[in-house]
């Protein structure tokens, strides 16, 4: 994990892959408040030299807005949510470095049918907040 991982700012070599509307659970570390959002974004730098790879993740975090100063907290996701982004992921590592040709249908998504309530609230929104929501 990289708190610091910035879209589209990635050293020579490396690529992205920007997995959008993962559902993601959160409960706040104040009033204890649980959410799920669908708006879940986590960002993947990956690169491959002389054979061995390396990936750097970022989740993007949320605040609960019911307290008046909230810290961002981190989602929690289901296994099978997990099991898709990675998925998605050796999807996306196939085809930047091993040239294997992967089709948009192959993609799984990663939004699962669980009732969200609300509408998604951007000022709470690290994704937001940095443009990639």
């Amino acid at each position: 994990e990289d708190d610091n991982l910035q879209v589209h700012d990635l050293k020579p070599g490396w690529k992205e892959f920007l997995q959008s509307h993962t559902l993601g659970r959160f409960q706040c570390s104040q009033c204890f408040r649980e959410w799920s959002s669908a708006k879940v974004h986590i960002l993947f730098h990956m690169c491959l030299h002389k054979g061995r790879g390396k990936v750097r993740m970022r989740v993007f975090r949320q605040s609960c807005r019911r307290c008046p100063h909230p810290p961002l907290e981190e989602p929690d996701f289901s296994q099978e949510t997990m099991e898709k982004v990675l998925h998605n992921l050796v999807l996306k590592i196939l085809s930047y470095f091993y040239r294997v040709t992967i089709q948009t249908s192959d993609f799984l998504n990663v939004v699962v049918d669980v009732p969200v309530s609300g509408p998604h609230d951007s000022s709470r929104c690290e994704g937001c907040q940095l443009g990639i929501c």
